[in-house]
């Protein structure tokens, strides 16, 4: 894909719902838009970002082909907006965890370096 997030592995191809992509897309703006992330995880942010916003949809469903580490980057955005919502947010939750639970575990996740 780009250099800065070289492939170790073969793709992950993220299937998402149509009400899933926003979700997924707000995660990885505001893990973007944290300045506190080292040099590798802004590029990598900014390209699942691009694959989730230009991914082709078919019966409202999107296919996201991710490198193992946009993978790991897209992980984290995801759970980074998981534990910072309020109970009070219950659906966006219910979709950020339907997300989480098409990725790899956490321990698989903490295997992947990024650079």
């Amino acid at each position: 894909m780009t250099d800065a997030g070289s492939p170790t592995g073969p793709p992950f191809h993220l299937l998402l719902d149509s009400d899933e992509v926003p979700v997924t897309a707000t995660a990885l703006n505001l893990l973007i838009a944290d300045e506190t992330h080292d040099a590798p995880v802004h590029p990598l942010a900014r390209e699942a970002l691009a694959g989730v916003e230009g991914a082709p949809g078919e019966r409202g469903n999107v296919s996201v082909e991710l490198t193992p580490q946009q993978m790991k980057i897209t992980h984290t955005a995801l759970k980074i907006l998981f534990d910072d919502l309020q109970r009070e947010q219950a659906d966006e939750l219910d979709v950020l965890r339907r997300i989480l639970d098409k990725l790899p575990d956490e321990h698989t996740m903490r295997a992947i370096e990024l650079g």
